[in-house]
């Protein structure tokens, strides 16, 4: 064998012969073989399928370690079997060691420098401890202090097996890889790749979001009514709302406004009740009368609500215009165009006359309230500047409306 020392056979220091064997099975063609316990060159012998092979022309084995099967190498379903003999000799034993499978070499014995570095046999396994005090800070990958405090630093990947238990604050700049279970406590900052949803659920706007899908809001991004409470900073755009009570030290509208009770009314268009409009203290304008005669487009209301008044007097336009009877028992109406002369109110047996002035040529006629003797109504003037008076008494007063008992009119030109 190699390094006999001079000797032919056993040399005074050898032990006895060991013969270390390895089998291995491949699942396709492969031609090169690791033998872990390594071999020495010459004293290997090789077996496929019980068949011993002959070196050099079956096989190859130079480095100790490497078996390279020749032509064409093995294939899934053999049975190879590798045999090597060896003889340590006790004086100059040898260990060879290897990284990921590659022989780095053979040497007499391993140091491990540092405090708290230690080997220990467990049965047939060599335990070695390695802890960070005092190493030396070599090249890339290995251990070093870490700022001169308690700590080891790598440039290399560090994989552990089983648990890895921190103490203190872990710092990653490259980022952790693969996975991470168990409960984490403190504060944990940066992405994390696989998170889908949080562990518990948060509502946004009542929605209920807990991290896997997107928010839809009644109202905001599809169809539906959006509840809210509090108070609203301000509307923008041409929004239509509709509102129960609407309360305020003041307030500005414009457009079309319908209300259903309304106290004060500060309006520069067009106003209409259903039910009566009340001005000033106890009189109004509606089903039982103003204090003067109030004409339909609105454009003017003369002679209010001043005591003991006996004419209400106004314009009419191609309207229909309301003798409120309540007010007055002498109504004067300067009337132009189509004209409808009406009445409300009033009590009955009371006598009225009205005085209807034509401005341009007018064509006066009146509701089906008045009762004219002949039945029909009477004809006035077309003229402008002519004047008719026709007088007439209250003959009912109800919920059909005002009837009156109606003279013959009297004209002047």
């Amino acid at each position: 064998m190699a390094d006999r020392n001079g000797y032919i056979g056993r040399a005074p220091g050898d032990s006895s012969v060991i013969v270390s064997r390895q089998t291995f099975s491949p699942s396709g063609v492969t031609t090169d073989f690791t033998f872990l316990s390594t071999y020495t060159v010459g004293y290997l012998d090789l077996y496929i399928n019980g068949v011993r092979l002959i070196e050099g022309t079956d096989y190859t084995a130079t480095d100790t370690s490497t078996i390279s099967v020749l032509n064409g190498g093995a294939g899934g379903g053999d049975v190879l079997e590798a045999v090597a003999y060896k003889a340590f000799n006790l004086n100059d034993t040898k260990i060879g060691i290897q990284s990921a499978g590659t022989l780095i070499g053979s040497v007499n014995s391993i140091n491990f420098v540092g405090a708290g570095n230690s080997i220990l046999l467990n049965g047939g396994t060599i335990d070695v401890s390695i802890s960070g005090g005092g190493g030396s800070a070599g090249a890339g990958g290995t251990w070093s202090n870490f700022d001169g405090v308690t700590g080891v630093t790598t440039t290399k990947k560090v994989k552990i097996q089983n648990d890895l238990e921190v103490t203190g604050v872990t710092t990653s700049t490259g980022g952790f890889e693969g996975n991470l279970e168990g409960n984490v406590t403190g504060t944990v900052s940066g992405n994390a790749g696989s998170a889908t949803v949080l562990a518990s659920s948060r509502n946004i706007g009542g929605v209920a979001f807990n991290g896997s899908g997107d928010i839809n809001l009644p109202g905001v991004n599809q169809s539906g009514t959006q509840n809210t409470s509090g108070t609203a900073a301000g509307l923008s755009g041409t929004p239509d709302i509709t509102v129960r009570n609407i309360i305020g030290v003041g307030a500005t509208l414009s457009g079309l406004l319908t209300y259903e009770d309304v106290t004060n009314i500060d309006s520069i268009g067009v106003v209409t009740a259903r039910s009566g409009v009340q001005v000033g203290a106890g009189q109004s304008f509606g089903a039982n009368g103003p204090t003067a005669v109030y004409y339909g487009d609105g454009s003017n209301l003369t002679n209010l609500p001043a005591a003991g008044i006996a004419t209400a007097a106004g314009t009419a336009a191609g309207i229909v215009t309301t003798l409120f009877l309540s007010s007055a028992q002498d109504h004067k109406v300067t009337a132009s165009g189509i004209t409808t002369i009406t009445v409300s109110g009033g009590t009955e047996a009371d006598s009225h006359t009205v005085r209807i002035i034509n401005s341009g040529i007018t064509t006066i006629g009146f509701s089906t309230y008045f009762l004219f003797p002949s039945g029909s109504t009477p004809s006035l003037p077309t003229a402008s500047g002519a004047i008719s008076l026709i007088s007439f008494t209250v003959n009912r007063v109800g919920a059909g409306g005002t009837q009156l008992l109606a003279g013959a009119s009297l004209n002047f030109s």
